[in-house]
């Protein structure tokens, strides 16, 4: 069994840091456990405590980070919160602050040679918490809600990423607000389905 305590905590976190690091240096293809180790000031042997081999680290990593995507998109709502739109703030959803606060991982969508599937993963858990969390009220009747909820998940994605390539060039605030504008244009409020850990 793998150890879990505070300290083990923070190793991991130290090797995903330098893992993220290195990613940024050589391109994911070229990173070795000799890398993040160096960087990390680790040994290997303390590597492999926690991590047999890169990929398991990579699956770690965008595994907690899709579920806090998910997490920092509601974390402001309670189950049956019923919210409406144009009552919403730059403080109503937290995801954007959390992207910029962890802007070293979330660069990562703008490399050539980065992690698997990365591109997918941020709107596939949009989409994902929309689905499953988000009874949306929308401002015309007759929608197709599956079709729709997709649609706004991979087009929030395609925002935050130009945000991202533009080198974060508005506050998260600022870009939380254009958000909300855009989602004026076509919801009048949403329901928070029953919560439960992510």
């Amino acid at each position: 069994m793998k150890p879990t305590s505070n300290q083990a905590l923070r190793t991991k976190h130290f090797l995903k840091k330098a893992f993220i690091e290195m990613v940024h240096k050589k391109g994911f293809s070229a990173v070795t456990v000799k890398d993040i180790v160096d960087y990390a000031q680790y040994n290997r042997s303390t590597y492999y405590v926690y991590y047999q081999n890169i990929h398991e680290l990579v699956e770690e990593l965008m595994d907690e980070m899709f579920e806090a995507i998910q997490y920092y998109s509601m974390s402001k709502y309670q189950s049956d919160s019923r919210v409406k739109v144009k009552e919403l703030k730059a403080n109503s959803f937290e995801l954007l602050y959390y992207i910029y606060d962890h802007r070293d991982y979330f660069t990562l969508l703008l490399l050539e040679d980065t992690l698997p599937h990365i591109h997918q993963q941020l709107p596939e858990a949009l989409f994902n918490l929309l689905k499953n969390k988000f009874d949306i009220q929308y401002g015309v009747p007759s929608v197709d809600d599956h079709c729709q909820k997709r649609y706004m998940a991979y087009g929030t994605a395609g925002l935050i990423t130009d945000w991202i390539a533009q080198d974060f060039d508005v506050t998260p605030g600022e870009m939380t607000d254009r958000l909300i504008r855009i989602f004026n244009t076509f919801a009048r409020g949403f329901v928070i389905k029953e919560m439960s850990a992510f």
